[in-house]
């Protein structure tokens, strides 16, 4: 039996015979009877638990659910600015927002806009653009 260990992650791996892949990469090495691996710092890549930031690390609490944070900062309450939020049963699908066909009127080609726009400031230039403004910004149905 031959004991590989990974100097990077400190993984082990026992197989019978030797391994030509683990023998061809420089991270694997041959444990000896008794004998325990060393991890060796290469930066990022020798620390076992690796998480990236904002990723959830499994060792740490539980994740808070959506109500939980909502709790925590009554800010977050309600839908992004102008953005009106439809609850949909079980078993229903949502309402597809569909963009409106090119020679749509000014008007649907407005409400189309106000829908779909997040940034507050894009907004409030909603009504002072033009249809083709309008068309090009927000994307040109057939």
């Amino acid at each position: 039996m031959t004991t590989y260990f990974n100097q990077r992650t400190g993984d082990r791996v026992k197989i019978d015979g030797r391994s030509a892949r683990l023998d061809s990469l420089d991270n694997w090495k041959i444990l000896g009877e008794g004998e325990e691996g060393e991890i060796v710092n290469d930066g990022v890549l020798s620390r076992p638990t690796l998480t990236a930031p904002g990723v959830h690390d499994p060792s740490a609490d539980v994740p808070k659910t959506n109500e939980e944070l909502r709790e925590e900062n009554p800010s977050l309450e309600g839908p992004a600015v102008g953005q009106k939020l439809t609850p949909v049963e079980d078993g229903e699908s949502a309402p597809v927002l569909k963009v409106p066909a090119r020679g749509a009127s000014k008007a649907e080609w407005q409400e189309y806009a106000r829908k779909v726009e997040d940034d507050p400031e894009r907004q409030s230039d909603i009504e002072g653009m033009t249809k083709e403004q309008l068309v090009e910004r927000y994307g040109g149905g057939s």
